[in-house]
């Protein structure tokens, strides 16, 4: 039997996902609301044929594990940027699920060749992702309960030290509380579910600090990642579950453009402008990489080509400029260590990314490269 070719859209949400299929001219084969789960849209399209389904377009978001199962299943899924796929989705007047899921069978039919797929992460590094996020938002839950109590005693004109043995938080704040009522003063609100709060926080990031190092300790890529001056076992996880797959970028500068950290370039006509860092990709990631380049330039005594190069930018262009170039520059080193398996060297030319730079070639916005979920 011979199936026509097909291309399916599905705007997925959290219970409902509709779904649409076009023929090779546009024209509406199926639309159908479904459960957002692999298996009632894997039914609908074995009607049409697995080798028939020419591309599934889906956005990034909802359905990532659906996503993986219906590659499994043997269908060519595409996950698409929400910020491109927006502009084209807008074309339509009215916004609905249905009018959404077939702009992204027209999308996956007219502009695959846009650069607007997104990676799916491996299970592995998604789980590593996850502990990051997680020991992300207990320290800014910890952060806020620590400067909640300490702005309870500047009131009282008080003061509490932010202690992060066991117990030693507990023990400053009633040792604080104790001085206080010596002086004629109390605190009309119960301090304690507050410090048993940060305890709890400190406690838990704690433990997943140590899991987190484990990890690092067992993965060769990672381990090696630490060799470089500043980077520890987080920011080396961090880029490690950023990237995924560290051959899906041809050179390793590309990765600069990727994690945002290259500065955007407007062309028109005779005007040709740089801006600020884009600010695209994972924005931990960034961060993390920002933090290591300050550790290295700041903290680091261990002397680098890479540590000179950034000092002396710094007395050029001032520290903040400088500290995102080192970052830009640490992720190429870091993709190109992962490729080849290497350790850091702190005296040779860390990658040809250096060397380019330092021939006097301006390194450019690298455009098309695949976002990472």
């Amino acid at each position: 039997m011979v199936y026509q070719h097909y291309w399916v859209g599905l705007d997925a949400g959290h219970l409902e996902t509709a779904v649409c299929l076009i023929d090779a001219e546009g024209v509406i084969l199926f639309e159908a609301i479904c459960e957002t789960k692999s298996g009632p849209i894997r039914d609908i399209l074995r009607r049409f044929g697995v080798e028939a389904a020419q591309c599934l377009t889906i956005e990034a978001g909802n359905g990532i594990q659906m996503v993986r199962e219906l590659r499994a299943y043997g269908f060519p899924v595409q996950v698409v940027d929400v910020r491109k796929s927006s502009k084209f989705l807008a074309i339509r007047r009215q916004k609905t699920d249905v009018h959404d899921a077939r702009g992204l069978a027209e999308l996956g039919r007219l502009a695959r060749s846009m650069g607007s797929q997104v990676f799916v992460k491996p299970m592995e590094h998604q789980n590593i992702r996850t502990l990051i996020n997680v020991r992300r938002t207990m320290l800014k839950n910890r952060a806020r309960t620590d400067a909640l109590i300490q702005s309870i005693f500047r009131l009282y004109g008080g003061n509490v030290k932010l202690l992060n043995g066991r117990g030693a938080l507990a023990a400053e704040v009633n040792d604080q509380v104790r001085k206080m009522r010596q002086h004629g003063l109390e605190i009309g609100v119960n301090l304690q579910p507050l410090v048993e709060i940060s305890e709890a926080l400190r406690e838990q990031i704690s433990i997943l600090d140590r899991q987190m190092r484990d990890i690092a300790s067992n993965n060769p890529t990672c381990r090696n990642f630490q060799t470089i001056p500043g980077v520890g076992a987080v920011i080396a996880l961090s880029f490690y579950s950023a990237i995924g797959d560290p051959h899906r970028f041809e050179r390793s500068r590309d990765v600069g453009a990727y994690l945002g950290l290259t500065p955007t370039l407007y062309q028109s006509g005779a005007t040709s402008r740089r801006g600020r860092i884009s600010r695209h990709g994972n924005k931990l990631t960034r961060m993390h990489l920002i933090t290591a380049a300050t550790v290295l330039l700041c903290r680091i005594e261990i002397e680098s080509r890479l540590r000179t190069w950034g000092l002396e930018l710094a007395q050029r262009v001032g520290f903040l400029k400088a500290r995102v170039a080192v970052a830009r520059k640490l992720a190429v080193i870091m993709l190109g260590m992962w490729k080849s398996g290497s350790p850091f060297r702190p005296d040779g030319t860390p990658s040809l990314f250096l060397q380019q730079e330092e021939a006097g070639l301006d390194p450019v916005l690298i455009s098309g490269t695949q976002i990472s979920l």
